[in-house]
């Protein structure tokens, strides 16, 4: 190991921005443009100007972002193989959960939905020995007590199909409580705050909710659908740490600068569930919608141009740029707000 990091400063005392350079284009290229979605299109851009920049201000940290995120080569298997193990580790069956509604409407089983999904949490927060926490139990089920009422209101308002299976209903949930729960095991891992389960759901959810809420008191628009996106931004913000590589080099030396990446890798893998075939995101998220999910987990971190770009825009009618601009506000701000209290 000491001889690792030896040989790993010594490679970022050699580097420079030009020796850097192609790596860093190599992230902005995937494939012949006519095959790539805008959401891809924008998250290469986005991390093709993330490492210049970085390159041009930081190079040995540049340097050390670019190999840690090399290492990660399938991010999509890494994040699927880590879930799919830590569920089977704390004893949930997917195979035998994901049939239990057969082929009923979400409006008509949402109770059993409910159910179901405290019964999971329970799994991951009460029963398994090494992540026995009430606290963390109670938030996990608030939030999802939470998420279940915002989808009943989206079907209401027409924004969420009245044909949704509580069966799909409850592969989402279950997915999102599987990553709060993972996370959480990351903070146990290298102690850091963001990741805990209760820090996930009362402070970066819950502050979310907050903004919207005062910005509905201000007369602004803010719908149940809005809400659901926010859900998804804040419990999702953070997996990219869980990656292997990237987990394993903050564990070795702390938020140096490979934490600074885990937006793209979050976004990145949203994208992969959405586009995944059978994908229940899919079935209860627009592609408009997902497109908000998308931009608010890749861009939470992005550098502000004018003291209008953090300030909500107060309109009781929400076009698409306003709720655009006031769902990444929101995000930006809960999580800037959350970080600063942590330090």
């Amino acid at each position: 190991m000491e001889k690792g990091e030896t040989e790993h400063r010594g490679s970022e005392a050699a580097t420079t921005p030009t020796e850097c350079a192609p790596l860093a284009n190599s992230y902005a290229r995937s494939g012949p443009d006519e095959l790539l979605s805008e959401a891809t299109r924008r998250e290469q851009r986005f991390v093709a100007e993330f490492l210049s920049s970085l390159l041009a201000t930081d190079p040995a940290k540049a340097r050390s972002f670019i190999d840690t995120y090399e290492a990660a080569t399938d991010l999509v298997t890494a994040i699927d193989t880590l879930l799919v193990r830590h569920a089977e580790k704390c004893g949930f069956d997917r195979d035998e959960a994901f049939n239990r509604f057969v082929e009923r409407p979400f409006r008509d089983a949402f109770n059993e939905v409910h159910h179901a999904a405290e019964k999971l949490a329970s799994l991951y927060f009460l029963e398994h020995e090494k992540t026995r926490n009430e606290t963390k139990f109670a938030a996990v089920v608030g939030g999802v007590k939470e998420f279940i009422d915002l989808m009943l209101q989206a079907q209401r308002e027409g924004n969420i199909s009245q044909d949704l299976l509580a069966n799909d209903a409850f592969k989402l949930i279950a997915q999102n409580i599987t990553a709060i729960s993972l996370q959480d095991r990351g903070s146990d891992i290298t102690t850091i705050v963001e990741l805990d389960a209760h820090h996930l759901m009362e402070e970066e959810l819950h502050g979310c909710m907050q903004l919207a809420d005062a910005l509905v008191e201000q007369g602004g628009a803010v719908s149940a659908m809005d809400k659901l996106l926010l859900h998804q931004s804040a419990v999702y913000h953070r997996v990219g740490l869980m990656i292997p590589p990237v987990l394993e080099a903050i564990c070795q030396k702390g938020m140096q600068g490979d934490h600074l990446g885990i937006p793209m890798l979050t976004a990145q893998y949203l994208r992969s569930q959405y586009d995944a075939p059978q994908s229940v995101w899919s079935r209860v998220f627009p592609a408009h919608e997902f497109d908000l999910i998308h931009r608010a987990v890749l861009y939470q971190d992005k550098a502000t141009e004018a003291p209008s770009d953090m300030v909500l825009q107060v309109t009781p009618v929400s076009d698409g740029a306003t709720r655009k601009h006031n769902i990444e506000v929101i995000v930006r701000i809960a999580h800037k707000s959350d970080e600063q209290s942590d330090s």
